[in-house]
């Protein structure tokens, strides 16, 4: 439409398993909802091995036309490319989206005094994965219905919901949690808005089923793969959390921005300042074996 502009992101989906199309699309979308907008179609390119089976193909594109149809997105075109290069599948995707031109034109225009929000909880994504990666191990030292809840965080990973929330409320601008957890979305939204923030350890919501499953598995949950959780920036930020609530959308607000451009945590008497995210924040525990 006229008075509405285009927003573009992609990224691989390596498929190892069938299952985790929807939950990775959905991390992708979750790059639309950021930006305030709403995702539209998809285009795929697929570079598939060369000794694929048919009934592999139409098991693929069955969960692709599944993982859209559930997120509303039309799949808009594509490729497909047969190749020794790869052993499993990988799927390049574009998703399109829109976003009204004059809405908030200073997005991602931060001062001093304006509230930081988190939407549902740290390390939802890499709760997710762990739960089902690890759940015969985590099974022996947990309650099944722990490593079951952890899975069932899936249900919840779309940020789409408290996204057209904030917009409708006037939210400043918003980050969504991905690779290196809520420390590292911390760091990115404050140089995203060259500005400083001050977050209370204390404050920043996370599952208990995140902390059991990490401690067993000795990953730091701050840290820990973040997709299904927002940032939000406010200077309304307690009418946004009120709007956030009525929709049954846990939030919190875990800090604010700051005049000096420090990065720091609060945890009672001790303050600690974010390091820079490194560029290989793929977590050990996500890799794939040779």
């Amino acid at each position: 439409q006229e008075k509405e502009g285009v927003l573009v992101t992609t990224a691989p989906i390596v498929v190892n398993e069938f299952e985790n199309i929807g939950f990775e699309l959905t991390a992708i979308v979750n790059n639309i909802a950021a930006s305030g907008g709403e995702p539209v179609a998809v285009i795929v390119s697929a570079i598939l091995p060369d000794k694929i089976l048919e009934s592999v193909v139409q098991r693929l594109s069955g969960e692709m036309e599944r993982a859209c149809h559930n997120l509303n997105l039309q799949i808009a075109g594509g490729n497909t490319q047969i190749t020794k290069a790869v052993k499993v599948p990988v799927l390049n995707v574009t998703i399109l989206g829109k976003k009204e031109k004059n809405l908030h034109k200073n997005f991602h225009t931060y001062e001093a005094g304006q509230d930081i929000l988190l939407t549902k909880w740290a390390g939802m994504g890499g709760t997710i994965v762990l739960s089902k990666k690890e759940q015969e191990r985590l099974e022996k030292r947990l309650p099944s219905y722990i490593v079951e809840n952890g899975i069932a965080l899936e249900k919840e990973l779309s940020v789409l919901p408290e996204s057209r929330i904030a917009m409708e409320t006037g939210a400043l601008g918003m980050h969504d949690v991905s690779r290196g957890g809520i420390f590292s979305a911390l760091w990115e939204l404050a140089e995203k808005g060259n500005v400083g923030i001050e977050v209370d350890l204390k404050k920043i919501p996370i599952r208990q089923e995140t902390i059991e499953i990490c401690e067993i598995l000795g990953v730091n949950p701050y840290e820990l793969y973040g997709a299904g959780a927002m940032l939000m920036v406010s200077d309304k930020g307690n009418q946004l959390l009120h709007e956030l609530e009525k929709q049954q959308i846990p939030a919190a607000i875990i800090g604010k921005i700051t005049e000096e451009n420090g990065k720091v945590i609060l945890n009672g008497e001790e303050t600690r300042y974010l390091d820079r995210p490194k560029n290989d924040s793929l977590e050990p525990w996500l890799r794939e074996e040779n």
